[in-house]
């Protein structure tokens, strides 16, 4: 279960399930496999609802995603080799320090999708394979969201773009270079 540097490990299932919680307005949904098991009659022999809760605000959410589509859509970001060409992303590359294991966890307005990749015996990564994880989420993605129109992430009525000082986060003034940034309307900068 070790990914990445977290002390007690997580597996790819409980990252991509936190991931989710994000791109779900903060709502977490319990990961399950399936939802109804079927006869050949179409009778429902199982069925398995998932649990959710609502885990943090769907402002906090949104200010969260608009972080995680800078990593994707910023030239600068280490994400921008998953941009997809119909669709908006947000999401996160990760390393170990020793490159033993690599990921990516990302998601669109419709699905979210977590690669890892690594050796279970926690061995270094062959430089072809530093990348496998990028290649693997971009193809899955891709083909999913092929027919499907083009969506944005919804913001919420209480999250709004503020110009403020880029040096001191607080409102723009005389001779401050200046930024764009998500607030909540409550944390909105009052004071230059």
């Amino acid at each position: 279960t070790a990914l990445g540097g977290i002390t007690q490990g997580v597996s790819t299932l409980e990252l991509t399930a936190a991931y989710a919680a994000i791109a779900n307005s903060g709502t977490y949904t319990k990961p399950i496999f399936y939802t109804k098991v079927l006869d050949h009659s179409g009778n429902i022999l199982l069925e398995n609802e998932p649990e959710t809760s609502q885990v943090f605000r769907e402002s906090t959410a949104y200010l969260l995603t608009s972080a995680l589509q800078s990593v994707v859509e910023d030239g600068n970001g280490t994400g921008t080799a998953l941009r997809l060409s119909n669709m908006p992303v947000a999401g996160k590359t990760g390393t170990t320090s020793a490159t033993r294991d690599v990921w990516f966890v990302g998601y669109t307005p419709y699905y979210t999708c977590g690669v890892w990749a690594g050796y279970d015996t926690n061995e270094y990564l062959l430089d072809d394979c530093k990348s496998f994880h990028k290649t693997l989420w971009s193809k899955v993605m891709t083909r999913i969201h092929e027919n499907l129109p083009r969506a944005e992430f919804e913001i919420p009525a209480n999250v709004q773009q503020a110009t403020i000082c880029a040096e001191s986060g607080l409102l723009a003034g005389l001779g401050c270079s200046t930024k764009t940034e998500y607030f909540e309307t409550s944390t909105i900068p009052t004071v230059r």
